[in-house]
């Protein structure tokens, strides 16, 4: 990746964290391939192991009728 903010864009994930008491970005650890579940908070540099990143809620589209 080129900058910082592409990785921050395309891997970022929002979560609680337990050190921080409150929602914050995490990021992939140094490794993804390696190791898929590490993250870091951005907030206090605390490591956790997420087991599922949930995906995105689809977007709910209006009819009108």
């Amino acid at each position: 990746m080129s900058d910082r903010s592409d990785l921050l864009m395309l891997h970022g994930v929002v979560t609680t964290c337990a050190d921080c008491g409150g929602e914050r970005i995490f990021l992939p650890a140094d490794d993804p391939a390696h190791d898929p579940g590490a993250h870091c908070c951005t907030g206090c540099d605390a490591a956790v192991f997420l087991l599922a990143v949930p995906a995105p809620a689809p977007q709910r589209t209006s009819r009108v009728a």
